[in-house]
């Protein structure tokens, strides 16, 4: 690594914003991974579609707008806003994108074993037992809307 980059780092450390920053610029980083083990994993599995893909783009896209948008209200509105909602917000973001991460790397067949009793506990069921599925009548569950 160059060390102008971890003198850079280590100086917008000193400010607040510059933290922002810095953890703007690492939970980038994690998404850019997100989406390529996700594209890897989807290609090998022979899953890859292009709906499917694009819906994740336009939602992390979304998402990092939403991140950098909420950063001029820590000067707007300081007393409710702070810094250091703004950084948990987005330390959480980035305990979502690693999963996401383990998830495709699991997928890929890649050992993620250390990881399982994590995974466990924080796996969510999406759908609730009672959730009606549409039916198209094909006799089949909604999995993808047909072409």
């Amino acid at each position: 690594m160059d060390m102008k980059m971890l003198l850079w780092a280590q100086e917008m450390m000193k400010d607040e914003y510059g933290k922002i920053v810095i953890w703007l610029v690492f939970i980038l980083v994690l998404m850019a991974i997100d989406v390529l083990t996700g594209f890897i994993q989807a290609y090998t599995n022979h899953d890859l579609k292009s709906g499917k893909m694009s819906t994740g783009l336009l939602k992390k896209f979304a998402l990092l707008l939403v991140m950098v948008a909420i950063v001029p209200l820590t000067v707007v509105l300081p007393d409710i806003v702070s810094v250091t909602v703004i950084i948990s917000v987005y330390t959480l973001e980035m305990v979502n994108e690693l999963i996401s991460i383990l998830e495709n790397l699991n997928k890929l067949g890649v050992g993620t074993n250390i990881f399982d009793p994590i995974m466990k506990r924080l796996k969510v069921n999406n759908e609730s037992p009672t959730e009606e599925k549409p039916d198209y009548g094909d006799g089949q569950e909604f999995t993808e809307k047909k072409e």
